[in-house]
């Protein structure tokens, strides 16, 4: 059981730290960080497609194994220049994906908030707030992406911040419930000393 609280504690942390600083750099660089992630995708994509084609040409030995790298490679290669020859309209269905990620991931905070309630958390109404907020932020951006690039950006790293402030909350709550558990279990192998 202890496992199981160190890995929610992780996953809570790590998904705030990283929504946050997500946030912030769209927040700072509202324009130019979404044509990076476009032309670094494509890179990516592109380099990934030339390995396939490179492995399929020289694993002659092995026809099997590799016979699709070189279908793989062509359209891994294609999809790399159509993300950088098109990145306006890949950048048009970024905030229809955030919205829905940041609607599902606000949904289940709100479930763990009813959690922290029935486990006798008093300040569980705060975690249900910021996950009613980010859910609504959530739906929002989803359904009523605003035109221009970099408001819609800006909008979606303050919704990336409140998200990782809202996954600290829920990460203490846990951490205070914990706590709970170790004054009535003092004994008990459920708790562990590096989650305090």
């Amino acid at each position: 059981m202890k496992q199981i609280f160190r890995d929610v504690r992780n996953n809570f942390l790590l998904t705030a730290i990283v929504s946050i600083l997500i946030g912030l750099v769209l927040v700072l660089f509202p324009v130019k960080t979404t044509f990076l992630i476009c032309n670094v995708a494509g890179v990516l994509l592109i380099l990934c497609g030339i390995v396939n084609i490179f492995r399929y040409v020289t694993a002659k030995g092995e026809p099997f194994l590799f016979r699709y790298d070189l279908v793989i490679g062509v359209i891994l290669c294609l999809a790399g220049l159509f993300v950088i020859t098109q990145s306006a309209l890949i950048i048009s269905f970024i905030p229809t994906i955030i919205g829905i990620v940041l609607l599902i991931n606000g949904i289940v905070n709100l479930k763990k908030a009813i959690h922290l309630k029935n486990a006798g958390l008093k300040r569980w109404w705060i975690d249900l707030a910021f996950a009613g907020l980010i859910a609504l932020l959530g739906l929002l951006i989803w359904l009523r992406p605003f035109d221009a690039v970099a408001t819609t950006n800006i909008f979606i790293g303050i919704c990336l911040i409140l998200n990782g402030i809202s996954n600290l909350c829920t990460m203490f709550g846990i951490g205070r419930v914990k706590r709970r558990l170790e004054m009535h279990f003092p004994d008990d192998d459920i708790i562990d000393d590096d989650f305090r």
